[in-house]
């Protein structure tokens, strides 16, 4: 009789493990976000917002706007494939002027001109001395709301 129950039991837990994604309908879907870009030219690649610009110093500015704008901000950044720290981090908390971490380095920064959505945020990108192209890769939102900006910025030719 034991093994009987143990082999209904484990049936009905197959069954329902089996059958959990059929009566969950609601789907794991990614949202991209609208933005303005001033500054730069972005071409959507594959999810990706791509721009190249020249060695010299870049400065644009992105805004959010549509359904999801309250999530367009800058949430990570890396540069060559490298993390950037936050002075501050807070974990990806929405940008307010008095607490947000610092987005600075040697590659430049970010500022925000806005404390509430839509948020208006200013790169600034500094000259690549290098010989070697740089690439930055911000993210913008999180979760299931994000979009990646993609910089190349070409090697110096001094």
């Amino acid at each position: 009789m034991k093994k009987c129950n143990l082999t209904l039991l484990g049936l009905i837990l197959m069954f329902i493990s089996c059958n959990n994604g059929i009566f969950n309908e609601e789907e794991e879907t990614f949202h991209s976000l609208d933005m303005d870009v001033i500054g730069i030219d972005l071409q959507k690649e594959a999810g990706v917002y791509i721009g190249e610009v020249d060695s010299s110093a870049v400065e644009f500015t992105i805004t959010g706007k549509g359904k999801y704008v309250d999530v367009v901000y800058v949430t990570s950044v890396m540069v060559d494939g490298i993390m950037q720290e936050k002075e501050g981090d807070l974990g990806g908390e929405p940008p307010f002027l008095d607490t947000y971490p610092k987005l600075e380095g040697d590659w430049g920064k970010i500022s925000y001109l806005t404390t509430k959505p839509p948020y208006t945020m200013q790169f600034q990108l500094s000259k690549n001395q290098t010989h070697k192209k740089r690439i930055f890769e911000f993210q913008l939102g999180f979760g299931y709301w994000y979009d990646i900006v993609r910089i190349i910025q070409g090697a110096s030719n001094y």
